[in-house]
């Protein structure tokens, strides 16, 4: 199935917002905003379809329980503004509430990526997967050094300054334990979406990391 892109409707929209971010521009343009987030939700639908044929995590995910509301949290922001200037969804188990490693797609004015990975996991998960990479190290440089992961990611995790609590600071995986957490990105521009089926193309970009996946989510069974 061909799909021709609206990404770049969708984006020359939220250029327009992020320079009329308020609720009577918004309201005025409704109509557009509901018709173009209607076509994107489509896609991403058809998208966590695709991905579900070598993930299986995410069979019968529904596209609600994986995009963004487009609508900002502005209780405790400095920042009033009341809209995103991005589209954004994560394709794992549970959708957007997932605390496992999953994909992310992030579509906006700012920045255009696809991710794939566990986002600021918590404490005790964080322990347990330095744990599992000190203790299956060939099997996990394996997967992140694979070229089919290299040749299209970058981590893109924050890090500690020092080595944490018992690891020693010359561990040969040293760069991998201070992460806090586990996170790989591709920076893509609008150009990218200049095929026949987006869709699809970033169902192919995403497939490399289901490994990554496989690995982070051990610590979950």
């Amino acid at each position: 199935m061909r799909s021709a892109s609206n990404i770049p409707q969708v984006l020359a929209f939220l250029r327009q917002l992020a320079v009329n971010n308020d609720r009577t521009w918004f309201k005025e343009r409704k109509p557009q905003y509901d018709a173009l987030r209607g076509a994107w939700e489509q896609d991403m639908e058809r998208l966590i379809a695709l991905v579900a044929e070598y993930f299986p995590d995410v069979r019968g995910l529904a596209v609600k329980d994986c995009v963004y509301r487009i609508y900002r949290d502005i209780r405790f922001s400095h920042d009033k503004s009341p809209y995103k200037t991005y589209f954004s969804g994560v394709i794992g188990k549970g959708g957007r509430h997932t605390v496992q490693s999953s994909y992310y797609v992030h579509f906006g004015v700012e920045e255009m990526m696809l991710c794939g990975g566990i986002w600021w996991p918590e404490k005790a998960i964080l322990e347990q997967l330095r744990g599992l990479i000190d203790a299956e190290p060939e099997e996990f440089l394996a997967i992140v050094n694979h070229p089919d992961i290299t040749s299209r990611y970058q981590w893109m995790s924050k890090s500690l300054k020092t080595m944490p609590k018992g690891y020693p600071s010359d561990h040969p995986l040293a760069r991998y334990l201070k992460m806090k957490e586990y996170l790989m990105v591709k920076n893509i521009t609008e150009d990218y979406f200049d095929c026949d089926d987006w869709v699809e193309r970033v169902a192919t970009d995403l497939q490399p990391l289901k490994p990554l996946h496989d690995f982070l989510n051990y610590v979950f069974e």
